[in-house]
């Protein structure tokens, strides 16, 4: 089918970015479903929701900052390093972004008190619906083009019919949002839920990323060694880790769990 990105929405003399909007959408999506299911548990929302600003923040600035400093933007980066905060012009590595948000989101719940695993486990569904959300963003405005393929969804753009990969990873978000809702439901020990939805990100998202387009296209992503995308080389170190990380959780007694 053929498409066109939009990058402005326009009502009478108001005009915004699509792409920013449905990422705003997106993070206040996951805020809120988060904040209504630690409500459910007893939790404090307010502290919730400041955790959730909290990570939003840490979550653009680690993303534009992982982004720009990518070897292949990063001599642009360094001549011109105030471009590494424009992040209306868009270019956010979410992985970057998640790293980023992590750290800050742990200083946070230690200093109010929250517990950090059952925390991060009310997250993850919350992580998944402002993906699915969020990339629809970047499907409206031509972020991420695949591969040429012959599928009958692909869309016709940049002079090929491609894979539409954002919209690929929204679906990809709509299963961790319902796997982080259906394991939560099972009372696992704390932290099993996030690193569940935090694996199958990471592998799923270096599984699409082998669709997106080669460098050379318009708008293709950055590569690092063996033509790897950020996501895929992060992947390789984290995925092991996470790993390992469930099964010592799963191991834990039930007793010392509870009180993480």
């Amino acid at each position: 089918m053929p498409y066109h990105p939009i990058e402005m929405f326009h009502l009478g003399p108001l005009h915004w970015r699509v792409w920013g909007t449905m990422v705003g959408l997106g993070i206040l999506a996951g805020a809120w479903l988060t904040v209504r299911l630690a409500r459910k548990r007893g939790m404090p929302a307010d502290d919730l929701w400041t955790l959730a600003l909290i990570v939003m923040a840490a979550g653009i600035v680690g993303g534009r900052v992982s982004w720009a400093l990518q070897p292949s933007l990063l001599s642009e980066t360094v001549s011109h390093p105030w471009r590494m905060f424009e992040v209306w012009q868009g270019g956010l590595a979410l992985v970057g972004g998640l790293l980023f948000a992590t750290v800050a989101g742990v200083w946070y719940a230690r200093r109010v008190r929250l517990p950090i695993l059952p925390t991060a486990d009310l997250i993850a569904p919350g992580l998944g619906l402002g993906i699915a959300i969020g990339r629809v963003g970047c499907f409206l405005t031509g972020l991420h083009p695949g591969r040429p393929t012959s599928l009958p969804w692909g869309i016709e753009y940049l002079g090929a019919v491609r894979h539409p990969i954002p919209l690929y990873e929204s679906v990809v978000g709509l299963g961790l949002l319902a796997a982080g809702l259906v394991l939560l439901r099972r009372r696992l020990p704390p932290g099993v839920v996030a690193t569940c939805v935090g694996m199958g990100y990471l592998v799923a998202r270096s599984l699409l990323d082998l669709l997106r387009s080669p460098v050379g296209v318009p708008g293709a992503d950055p590569r690092f060694v063996g033509g790897l995308t950020l996501t895929q080389a992060l992947s390789l170190v984290l995925v092991p880790l996470l790993g390992l990380l469930l099964v010592f959780l799963m191991r834990r007694p039930r007793s010392r769990a509870v009180l993480v």
